[in-house]
Formats: C-alpha cells, sequence, structure tokens
C-alpha cells in the first residue's frame, strides 16, 4: 500500500509532457463527474463542519459591503478572499489525479504483460529459423550420404514437420492467448469507463 501511495505521488508531482497532455484530456472527461461528486458529496459534508451552505463560500471578508440605508445600494464593495473555492478546486484535481493515476497503472500492467507475450512469440520465431536451418543442413548431408541413410534421412523429416507443426499449434494458442487478453483489456477499459 504504501508503495502505491509512494508511485501516486511521483506520478503527480512528475510534468511529464506525455502525462499532462493525458491528464488534460481525462481531465476534461472527469471534470463533470469530479465537479458533481465534490458539490453533492464532499461540500455538503464539509459545509456541516463549516456551518455554511456551500464549500465555494466559504471565504474571509477583509472589509464588508457598504450599503446606504435609504437607497439600497452598494456604496463600497466586499473584499474577501474565496478560499472556498480554492479547496474545492483542490478536491477536483486530487480526485482527477488519482483516477488517472488508477488508469495508467492498469495500462501500464497491460502493456507489459502484452509485451512478455509478444517476446516470448517472438523467441519462439526466431528458435523455428534456426532448426530449419539445421534440419536443411541435414537434410543436404543426408542426400550425399548412401541409400542406407534415405530412411534415417525420411525419419528425421517426418519428426521435422512433426515439430513444425506443434510450433505452428502453440504460435496459434498465444496468438488466440494475446486476442483474449486485448479482448479482457478492451472490456476492462470498457467497464472502466
Amino acid at each position: 500500500m504504501k508503495e502505491f501511495w509512494t508511485a501516486f505521488k511521483k506520478f503527480i508531482t512528475r510534468g511529464n509532457v506525455v502525462d499532462m497532455a493525458v491528464g488534460v484530456a481525462v481531465a476534461s472527461a472527469f471534470t463533470a463527474i469530479v465537479t458533481a461528486f465534490t458539490k453533492g458529496v464532499i461540500s455538503p459534508l464539509l459545509a456541516l463542519l463549516t456551518n455554511s451552505s456551500d464549500l465555494s463560500e466559504l471565504k474571509w471578508v477583509l472589509r464588508p459591503e457598504e450599503i446606504d440605508a435609504a437607497t439600497e445600494e452598494v456604496l463600497q464593495a466586499e473584499v474577501a478572499i474565496m478560499y472556498g473555492t480554492l479547496l474545492q478546486a483542490i478536491i477536483d484535481f486530487l480526485i482527477i489525479a488519482f483516477a488517472l493515476f488508477c488508469i495508467m497503472r492498469i495500462a501500464t500492467a497491460v502493456m507489459k504483460h502484452a509485451n512478455k507475450i509478444a517476446k516470448n512469440v517472438n523467441s519462439a520465431l526466431h528458435l523455428s529459423r534456426e532448426e530449419a536451418a539445421a534440419q536443411a543442413l541435414a537434410e543436404a548431408k543426408a542426400k550425399e550420404e548412401a541409400e542406407a541413410k534415405a530412411k534415417a534421412e525420411a525419419e528425421a523429416a517426418a519428426k521435422a514437420e512433426a515439430e513444425a507443426k506443434a510450433r505452428a499449434l502453440a504460435l496459434e494458442e498465444a496468438n488466440l492467448e494475446t486476442a483474449r487478453l486485448l479482448a479482457e483489456i478492451r472490456d476492462h477499459l470498457k467497464s472502466a469507463k
């Protein structure tokens, strides 16, 4: 849990351009939800503590408003520090940043898993190329040998064909697993929205 919060703090203070671009895009999408949450849930709770009707109404009045008693005209406007609006903006920011952090953490984990699968598939393909080259050399030698070795060559070819089919099947299974994982990722991202 401590690692999670340390990573969240590092994320929120990093300042990378790509992170900022993602933050702006997602923040604009979350603005309505976060504002509604802040005004509908957090502000009333804080209003109970501060005896005000809304968090954004919290202020320090430096100079009160002066009104003419006879005409009810404002003679001098109120001068106040509106710290409630700042508090609401900070709460909105923290909620948005936390949601972005969680989304990026999930996306990073998914990408690491997908890269691991791709690396395994690439290494399997590389090994099959080397084995195919070794088989070609064995076949060239077998052709130069006597008819007694022709039977051994046929057995080696059948074995290599079975191995190639097994590799092709394994590769097909890896592709199916990759497709399944990508579908899960898509479904997860859809449900996260």
